[in-house]
């Protein structure tokens, strides 16, 4: 991924708003932030993708068009779909202001946390260029900053009141199952524990076992196997990878392990399901030459 950041140098003396960074960040399946009892006020708006919010436990989903707002001293971790990742525009604010505006305007606590903000990207991108306006100096930028952000945040509360804009489900087990789907398809070189799973949603292991479950008919762990065996099966079938190849593509370090696994469940060694596979093929090829 990559990011286009301006970092602002901490003012001599201390004032009421400003930036510790801003920019736009054109995320992947690898970006993920976190911050325990955050020292800063963060206000992003999701230009593309989608992702996914835990804040101070509570799960939320953000999409193209959405805004989401972090408060000073939350805990909370952001991170970005893999297959629909995000480009999102950020502000890293300090100083009290911007806690007393939204303390004023009741916006990022509970429930208030993921904003529905159609129409507000040109005024993000507007408190963008400004801080990256050389011309004039840090401060100026900075209350310049002051009065966008007052702006936006009018803005969001209005639209709040027209159409009930504030997004307070949290993340669908629909999104949540699908975060686990990309996590495994991610780590295709090993079988990733429940726990570890459990982890990425923020929910009990008992939970992500028996919600799979319900979602996919199979464990966790028997879903992985399912996914190894099935891109064997497809490596055997389309390349000339060798079986030790294959199984350290797919996590195992032991060939000989791999192949008893996979005649486990196929009835016949990789060898043999190749040599099938590949007698099958010249058989369709001899009678389409025949007709």
């Amino acid at each position: 991924m990559r990011e286009d950041i301006i970092h602002f140098y901490v003012p001599q003396t201390r004032l009421p708003f400003y930036l510790e960074m801003a920019g736009i960040s054109y995320c992947d399946g690898t970006y993920r932030m976190k911050r325990q009892d955050s020292a800063e006020t963060v206000l992003e708006y999701i230009v593309e993708g989608r992702g996914y919010l835990n804040v101070n436990g509570k799960n939320y989903a953000a999409t193209a068009g959405d805004v989401y707002i972090l408060r000073k001293k939350t805990t909370h971790t952001y991170w970005s779909d893999a297959k629909s990742p995000w480009v999102k525009i950020f502000f890293n604010i300090r100083g009290s202001l911007a806690e007393k505006i939204l303390d004023e305007y009741q916006l990022g606590g509970e429930g208030k946390v993921v904003l529905e903000a159609d129409g507000l990207e040109q005024d993000f991108r507007d408190m963008l260029q400004g801080l990256m306006d050389s011309s004039i100096g840090q401060t100026e930028r900075f209350d310049k900053a002051a009065v966008d952000f007052l702006k936006i945040i009018i803005k969001l509360t209005n639209s709040q009141h027209l159409n009930g804009g504030h997004k307070d489900d949290l993340m669908s087990v629909e999104n949540e199952m699908n975060t686990l789907i990309e996590y495994i398809t991610m780590n295709p070189k090993r079988l990733v524990n429940n726990q570890e799973l459990a982890d990425v949603i923020f929910r009990s292991k008992d939970y992500v076992i028996k919600r799979f479950f319900v979602n996919f008919g199979v464990t966790p762990y028997e879903y992985q196997i399912q996914q190894k065996i099935f891109s064997a099966k497809n490596m055997l079938a389309n390349t000339s990878l060798s079986v030790k190849e294959i199984a350290d593509s797919l996590g195992y370090d032991d060939q000989h392990y791999f192949s008893y696994m996979f005649k486990k469940r196929c009835g016949m060694s990789p060898t043999q399901y190749r040599k099938k596979i590949k007698s099958e093929y010249s058989g369709c090829k001899n009678m389409n030459m025949e007709e």
